[in-house]
């Protein structure tokens, strides 16, 4: 059956050459093609594979001529399968429909990425051979300007590494399989970050540091606009950039070809008792080992969880996903169920926003076809309401959560300082999230909710003084608001609600 992202993928993926010096006839500029039916350019079949139409002298391309949809369908294909292309002379050719369906990773699988703290780098390019020695698959839509003289920059980040579970590949297991006609090499790896790309006639001013980076120190008097762009290189900072998503698109392949021959252990596997068929089951025994290893760090990541170590929590998620990296088990990704834990423990670690990106993606992979975004939402609320304790998520987000705490000192007596921090930061941010149609009640009803729950989270901490003002003054805020209306006591109202503490309504 044809698979049937093949004809799409391949078609975009096919990356030709224009530089006709190293492949006969005169260098031009490419005629533009037409457009997808999503609008979207057809320059990525265009590209140039190096000067010199040898594959061996451009193993690590840059992708600069991707746009979003070739990159999420790059993607795709890495979730369960190695990729494999047809590398030869000046082409670049994804083989998307390279893969056994029947057996998921058969020929290989990636590993969870290995997040690097990172920084801005540069790329100048002054001329043709640096054209063509840095960027060669960028020569397509940019020789034709370099060689007029026109200078370029290129800044980029990595944030990560993905490699492949194996080192190699051997023909002889690509031929059986025909939707891998053709293919040459794959993917052994590929690095995620974000990169952006532009003329230096466009950057006024003097150049200290990162132009599209948001880096201190780039002295200019206006902002330039990259020309070609993955991911945005300005949310890229440090270590957290493995949980920004736009610092996570694909920039640049690593390509090995496919070994002449058997794969070894396949080979073992048919063979009678030897040494290399020891071998093999040594291999299986490691694997089952890891499994188990995989389990007790998870287990240690819930421990952390439940103890409020958000940090502690993500360190043992990490080494499990180190031991079992199974594309379906690693708890980055949204189709596994560790991806709820990981998105708990981000949002605990002070990471909110990443943590709820995560949360929704995992409830939109297991939740039954037809289940509403409103529903979704809601799940991702209930989880903010006890694990956002950081100060980078949305002013809707620190509301529910300080919300939540106060309604916690109701049924169960927290220190008096306790319900004074979060009712007033509930106080302070209500003005600007409350809606009376929000789908969280605590937004809908805020003032009324938080008037209730902020006099008896204080009445169980033993502070009548302080039960009393904050009752006072978001009683005045609802008359004001019009809340209440008519003829209105909050004297009286407080004693009979909480006659405990009625003596303090002076």
């Amino acid at each position: 059956m044809k698979h049937p992202l093949a004809s799409p993928l391949a078609s975009a993926f096919a990356l030709t050459s224009i530089l006709a010096a190293a492949c006969g006839g005169a260098p031009a500029i490419p005629a533009a093609g037409p457009d997808r039916a999503s609008g979207q350019s057809t320059l990525m079949g265009k590209t140039l594979a190096g000067q010199s139409c040898d594959a061996k002298n451009h193993d690590r391309p840059f992708i600069l001529e991707w746009d979003a949809t070739d990159a999420a369908q790059f993607e795709t294909l890495t979730t369960a399968d190695v990729v494999f292309v047809k590398y030869d002379g000046c082409k670049l050719q994804v083989i998307d429909t390279c893969k056994d369906d029947s057996v998921k990773g058969s020929l290989g699988a990636y590993k969870p990425v290995s997040w690097t703290s990172g920084s801005v780098e540069k790329v100048e390019i002054g001329s043709e051979v640096d054209l063509y020695a840095k960027l060669p698959l960028g020569a397509a839509t940019l020789g034709g300007r370099v060689s007029a003289g026109e200078k370029f920059r290129m800044e980029y980040f990595v944030s990560g590494t993905r490699a492949a579970t194996r080192p190699a590949v051997y023909k002889t297991e690509v031929a059986k399989l025909p939707g891998c006609r053709g293919a040459t090499h794959f993917v052994y790896a590929y690095a995620l970050g974000a990169f952006a790309l532009g003329s230096t006639k466009n950057i006024k001013g003097e150049i200290t540091g990162s132009v599209w980076g948001g880096e201190a120190g780039a002295a200019r008097t206006q902002a330039s606009a990259a020309e070609k762009k993955g991911g945005v290189l300005s949310s890229c900072r440090g270590d957290s950039a493995k949980e920004i998503e736009t610092c996570k698109a694909p920039i640049r392949l690593t390509l090995r070809e496919l070994e002449e021959g058997e794969n070894p252990d396949a080979a073992a596997a048919r063979a009678p008792e030897t040494p290399a068929a020891a071998n093999l089951a040594g291999k299986v025994d490691q694997r089952i080992n890891l499994n188990e290893k995989a389990q007790e760090h998870y287990n240690a990541a819930l421990q952390k969880l439940n103890a409020g170590d958000g940090r502690g929590c993500i360190a043992e998620l990490d080494k499990s996903d180190v031991a079992d990296p199974r594309p379906n088990m690693v708890s980055s990704g949204p189709a596994s169920w560790g991806a709820g834990t990981r998105a708990q423990c981000l949002m605990l670690s002070g990471r909110c926003a990443a943590g709820k990106v995560l949360m929704r993606k995992m409830q939109e992979a297991h939740m039954s076809t037809g289940t509403g975004p409103e529903v979704i939402d809601m799940m991702v609320d209930s989880v903010v309401e006890q694990r956002c304790t950081g100060t980078d998520g949305t002013e809707r987000d620190r509301y529910i959560f300080a919300m939540r705490r106060v309604q916690e000192g109701v049924t169960s007596k927290k220190p008096a300082a306790f319900c004074k921090t979060h009712t007033q930061t509930a106080m302070t941010l209500m003005s600007k999230v409350t809606k009376p149609d929000d789908r969280n009640a605590m937004v809908g009803g805020g003032a009324q909710s938080l008037r209730e729950w902020a006099a008896a989270c204080s009445l169980k901490a033993g502070d009548c003084p302080q039960a009393w003002a904050v009752f006072r003054d978001l009683s005045a805020k609802l008359v004001a608001s019009k809340v209440i209306t008519g003829s209105y006591d909050a004297k009286a109202d407080f004693g009979r609600r909480f006659a405990a503490c009625a003596a303090e309504a002076k």
